[in-house]
């Protein structure tokens, strides 16, 4: 179960959560149900992984067609926190990942500037160019209903500047101001915006303000026929299709909690609410819907129980991406026959050597252990999110033409070698389990290397741990589908011959200096000695 407080669970939605549902009629429940049972939606969901969602509360995650991923959470400043729901050692904070083909990095808070420790700090917004950050800032020690404002912070030079709060005029003194989205146009911008302020039709309302000439406009309410006498949140402009997203818990038709709604418009002006429908939507509190402008994919929070049996685990939010499944997703591929005259086998054997790649000193650095618990799919995540370090690091003092090159070369060894060995990887692991379920015996064998940088015992265990990240790998693959075959359960059994060698065969002209780490480590010659390799793959 997560560890949360109400009273820290509900902040980023003010206190609307924590409010009791009106009681509805028996009429209008079985309509709602009925909705449920017959309005299913064609759209895959899936649970985001456990690298992004936490014990804890994740909200307000927006994905970028550079693979970039931003989300809100609400976690414990140490794992002993939640012993103390009142304590004031709980942050939030904005966080980034990477979605690379390994999938999602470790996430890193964004910089002091923008997760300043006096406040939470959460629920922001991009302008087109990214250059400009809105988000919310919520004082910690301002009691149950917390009073939250905005604030913006510009990027220059690389570096997001110390954050201003925006002026009296959108943060109105004595109000709740939060959950921004800014949208761009030629001459002029708006920013939707979730207040509690006076002269709204209910107790959270969404509004919006004008900005031209480097100043805002007087906010004006979104209107009736968005807001209610309840609560209406998380506003999401969808430009492209002229659609604005919200989450309701008042009049608006809702199958329970706060739901998902859409309606067609902009500003003040807008058609009726259309609730998203289900399995978006669900019983439970819905929230945060965000599109990708990129592939019109998205992600959206929810509170809803994992299984029927997790009921009570229902006090804090996760991220969920979703896809809408169309035509050509759901279309049968003709068959067609063709003679396959390669065994499995075969095929597994012709994708051999496969190469697997790994960042300095990784798995788990400064240690001399031999094994991991670290997965070689997580490694090779954080691996590829440092792509652009690599970049620019390799061409640190060079300039040009020169410095051009050096990362195009980077980008080349990051997309040619260490994504096109995990896509062999996964080929290679689809067969392989071909072979298993076929009930064959299979021995691999695997070696694993390491780059002269440290001393001979070390890149030892180095190269040891990083075999073990590999049969890590195949030991969660698909929900642990191996595991039968490689605790000899199964009636057939599945072999991993490890062989560490590790800096014992590195090329001579790799730099071992600690102190030139742009050849040591972030050398192309240097990034292919750490490495392992499956040689051998023999199936009876």
């Amino acid at each position: 179960m997560k560890y949360i407080a109400v009273l820290l669970w509900g902040f980023f939605l003010w206190t609307g959560f924590c409010r009791a549902q009106v009681v509805m009629d028996a009429s209008e429940r079985k309509q709602q149900v009925d909705f449920i049972k017959h309005d299913t939606l064609p759209v895959e969901i899936k649970e985001l992984p456990s690298v992004i969602n936490s014990s804890y509360s994740e909200y307000n995650g927006m994905l970028f067609s550079d693979s970039t991923f931003f989300f809100s959470s609400l976690r414990p400043e140490s794992e002993d926190d939640f012993a103390n729901i009142f304590s004031q050692f709980w942050s939030t904070r904005i966080y980034k990942s990477k979605l690379t083909i390994g999938g999602y990095s470790k996430p890193e808070p964004m910089c002091n500037a923008i997760n300043d420790d006096k406040y939470y700090n959460c629920n922001f917004t991009f302008d087109s160019t990214r250059t400009r950050l809105f988000f919310s800032r919520c004082l910690r020690d301002s009691g149950k209903e917390l009073q939250c404002s905005l604030w913006s912070s510009e990027r220059k030079g690389g570096h997001w500047q110390k954050a201003q709060p925006l002026n009296r005029r959108i943060n109105l003194p004595g109000t709740t101001t939060t959950q921004p989205c800014w949208v761009d146009y030629g001459d002029y911008s708006v920013m939707y915006f979730v207040s509690d302020r006076p002269k709204g039709y209910g107790d959270m309302d969404i509004w919006y303000t004008i900005f031209r000439n480097g100043h805002f406009d007087d906010p004006i309410n979104a209107g009736s026929t968005i807001n209610t006498a309840d609560n209406e949140v998380t506003p999401f402009y969808d430009k492209n299709m002229g659609r604005l997203y919200f989450s309701s818990d008042g009049t608006h038709l809702t199958i329970g909690g706060y739901d998902i709604f859409v309606s067609h418009g902009s500003l003040s002006q807008w058609s009726e609410p259309v609730n998203v429908g289900v399995p978006i939507n669900s019983e439970a509190n819905d929230i945060y819907f965000i599109v990708n402008q990129h592939n019109k994919d998205g992600f959206f929070a929810s509170n809803r129980p994992k299984s029927p049996d997790d009921d009570a685990d229902t006090c804090c939010t996760d991220l969920y991406s979703f896809h809408y499944l169309y035509e050509k997703d759901t279309m049968p591929q003709e068959d067609t026959v063709v003679a396959d005259t390669i065994s499995v086998t075969e095929k597994a054997v012709l994708l051999l050597p496969i190469t697997l790649y790994f960042h300095n000193d990784e798995p788990d650095p400064k240690t001399t252990a031999t094994t991991t618990k670290q997965n070689y799919r997580n490694t090779l995540a954080n691996y590829l999110a440092l792509n652009d370090l690599y970049q620019d690091e390799y061409s640190k003092g060079l300039k040009g033409a020169a410095a051009a090159e050096a990362r195009r070369k980077i980008a080349r060894f990051f997309a040619d070698s260490v994504e096109n060995g995990f896509r062999k990887l996964e080929e290679f692991t689809a067969l392989l389990l071909r072979d298993l379920k076929a009930g064959k015996n299979v021995e691999i064998t695997i070696c694993g290397f390491a780059s002269p940088l440290h001393r001979a015992d070390y890149n030892l265990a180095l190269s040891s741990r990083r075999i073990a990240s590999f049969v890590n790998y195949l030991q969660d693959y698909a929900n642990g589908i191996f595991l039968p075959y490689l605790s000899g359960s199964a009636r057939n059994r599945l072999t991993v011959i490890c062989e560490p060698e590790g800096s014992s065969l590195a090329k001579r002209e790799v730099s071992d200096n600690p102190n030139d780490q742009r050849n040591s480590v972030y050398s192309i010659a240097a990034s292919k000695e750490r490495k392992i390799q499956i040689t051998k793959y023999v199936a009876e």
